[in-house]
């Protein structure tokens, strides 16, 4: 039973190998990376895939992979793989985050619903579908409005808009490529408080020193379908009134985060405990 690992190929590939070794199965990588990348001797098979990032390669190699080699574990920590891998795994009846619990990960609209819902104080975020959606949003929140992308890691800021004058500049050749395409954009009030980014582990409190962002923490993590062991990056912003908003709850561990956060992430998806090494039965 082989454990499948996604990897994207954002920053240096992360030593998968050393941190899955005594798992005592085969490891399959794919990866967007030259096979120079890849260290020799590390991986039962290693696949480098050209269209890794914007094609459905990787998910026919696994499903192929599938029909002759049973599937223990997929590992997949980028965000822009959480759903992919999710997807997967229920198409293969592999233990592990499903699709939908992934969305709530992978889609920051998603994540701000799912708070909204459970009364937890978040940044306010809405999908931008239409060019109407901006002159909605800016008469709900006022400006400036921060436009970011939607579907690739970090949510990078597209735009800030001040006043009617940007939007109608930065929508003057519309929002998505062709008229069938539907922008993967998103909307929100720009906020310019304090920030404060936390590695929060699944099933433990905060722990922070300041109270109200770690009850805030607490309660974002305790809205969403997080998992006991799994790492959290939380973003957290303070506003005018001096509250602790969510802004962001990813699984995306940064390249230059804490090793030991980073290798959990990757071993709890391959179904093993951090603390004690044992395998999940």
């Amino acid at each position: 039973m082989s454990i499948v690992i996604l990897d994207r190929a954002v920053g240096p590939l992360p030593p998968y190998a050393d941190w899955l070794r005594d798992s005592g199965r085969p490891l399959v990588l794919l990866t967007g990376r030259s096979l120079a990348e890849v260290p020799a001797g590390d991986y039962e098979q290693v696949e480098c895939l050209p269209g890794y990032a914007t094609s459905t390669e990787a998910d026919r190699f696994v499903l192929g992979l599938a029909e002759s080699t049973a599937v223990a574990a997929l590992v997949a920590t980028a965000t822009e793989d959480l759903v992919r891998a999710g997807a997967l795994r229920e198409c293969l009846g592999v233990a592990g985050q499903g699709r939908d619990d992934a969305l709530a990960f992978a889609d920051p609209v998603t994540t701000r619903r799912l708070l909204a819902e459970a009364g937890v104080p978040a940044v306010g975020r809405e999908a931008v579908n239409r060019i109407s959606d901006l002159y909605w949003h800016a008469h709900r929140w006022g400006y400036p409005v921060r436009v970011r992308e939607r579907k690739t890691s970090g949510w990078p800021t597209t735009a800030v808009l001040r006043d009617e004058a940007d939007v109608r500049a930065y929508t003057r050749g519309g929002l998505a490529p062709d008229l069938v395409s539907v922008p993967a954009l998103m909307a929100e009030p720009m906020t310019d408080g304090e920030r404060r980014r936390l590695v929060v582990t699944g099933g433990t409190a905060c722990g922070s020193e300041t109270p109200g962002l770690a009850a805030v923490v607490d309660a974002a993590l305790a809205a969403l379908p997080t998992t006991d062991g799994c790492p959290y990056l939380v973003e957290a912003v303070r506003d005018g009134d001096g509250r602790w908003l969510v802004d962001t709850v990813a699984v995306d561990i940064p390249v230059d985060a804490d090793g030991d956060d980073r290798r959990a992430a990757v071993r709890v998806q391959a179904g093993l405990v951090p603390d004690n090494l044992e395998m999940i039965r």
